[in-house]
């Protein structure tokens, strides 16, 4: 006796035998407004198609020091973007600020 299956029926048989993957979602906080603003969406939109294992969230935070200034609220509030473009005095602002139950690595 031969045991046929259908497509729909092959499908869902393989979606209950594996569980399904999450995406790992990326936030990404930026200074890039206008025509940069619309690259950098247009980057994230690109990766994001070109593969399924991560969705890279851009979201403008306004001038450079809005977003540092947000990126620092963030983090010692313990919910801090994965990624933060800032300027390059801001990069030992940030690296100085603290957070109130955590140090910086090192």
């Amino acid at each position: 006796m031969k045991l046929k299956l259908s497509a729909p029926a092959l499908t869902a048989a393989f979606a209950f035998a594996a569980p399904a993957q999450a995406q790992t979602e990326v936030q990404w906080w930026h200074s890039m407004g206008g025509a940069l603003g619309e690259w950098v969406n247009d980057l994230a939109k690109d990766f994001n198609a070109s593969q399924k294992d991560y969705k890279v969230t851009p979201t403008f935070k306004g001038s450079y020091a809005e977003s540092m200034t947000a990126g620092i609220a963030a983090y010692r509030a313990g919910n801090a973007p994965h990624m933060i473009q800032v300027f390059e005095v801001g990069t030992a602002t940030m690296m100085a600020a603290k957070a109130p139950s955590c140090r910086w690595p090192g």
